[in-house]
C-alpha cells in the first residue's frame, strides 16, 4: 500500500510539472504571436508611409509645375499686354497661347493621373496576393468530400425534374387524348 502512495504521489508531480510546461508553452506561443501580429502592423504602417510620402511627392511635382507654368504664363501675358497696346492683333494669339498652356496643363495632369492609376493597379495586386496567403485552403479529403455532396444534389435534381416533367406530359396527354408517344 504505501508503493501505491508513492507512485502516485509521483504521478501527480509528474503532471503537475507537465501542466506547467503545457502552460509555459502556450504563454510562450502567445508571446510570439503578441510579437508578429506588432512586426506586422509596423511593416503595414510603413508601408502606408511610404505610399502616402509617394503620394505627397507627385503632388508637390504637380503643384510645381502648375506654378511654373502659371508663372510663365503671368509673364507672357505682362509681355503680351504690352505689345497688345500696340498691336490689336496679338490679343488673339494670347488667347491662342493661353489656350495651348491650358491644354499642356491638363495634358500632364492626365498623365499624372494615369501613373497613379497605374501604381493603384499594383497596389490592388500587392493587396490580392497578400489576401490569399491568408486564406485557408481546404484539404484533398475536403474537396472530394464536398464535390461528392454538389453531385449528389445535382443527380437529386435531375432525377426530381425528370419525374416531374413526365408526370406532366402523361396529364396533358391525357386530358388531350393523345396516346402515349
Amino acid at each position: 500500500m504505501a508503493k501505491s502512495k508513492s507512485k502516485s504521489k509521483k504521478n501527480g508531480t509528474s503532471n503537475n510539472s507537465s501542466a506547467k510546461n503545457i502552460k509555459a508553452l502556450i504563454a510562450q506561443n502567445k508571446m510570439i504571436e503578441h510579437q508578429n501580429a506588432e512586426a506586422a502592423l509596423q511593416e503595414e504602417e510603413k508601408r502606408k508611409a511610404r505610399e502616402a510620402a509617394k503620394e505627397e511627392k507627385l503632388k508637390q511635382e504637380a503643384e510645381a509645375e502648375e506654378a511654373k507654368l502659371a508663372q510663365a504664363s503671368a509673364d507672357e501675358i505682362i509681355v503680351d499686354e504690352t505689345v497688345a497696346d500696340s498691336k490689336s492683333t496679338e490679343t488673339s494669339k494670347e488667347e491662342k497661347s493661353k489656350k495651348d498652356e491650358k491644354e499642356k496643363l491638363k495634358a500632364k495632369n492626365k498623365k499624372a493621373k494615369d501613373k497613379k492609376e497605374k501604381r493603384g493597379l499594383g497596389k490592388k495586386v500587392k493587396d490580392t496576393t497578400s489576401e490569399l496567403k491568408k486564406v485557408s485552403w481546404p484539404t484533398f479529403k475536403q474537396v472530394v468530400k464536398k464535390t461528392g455532396v454538389v453531385l449528389a444534389v445535382v443527380l437529386f435534381f435531375a432525377v426530381a425534374l425528370f419525374a416531374f416533367d413526365f408526370l406532366c406530359s402523361l396529364l396533358y396527354n391525357l386530358f388531350t387524348g393523345n396516346p402515349l408517344v
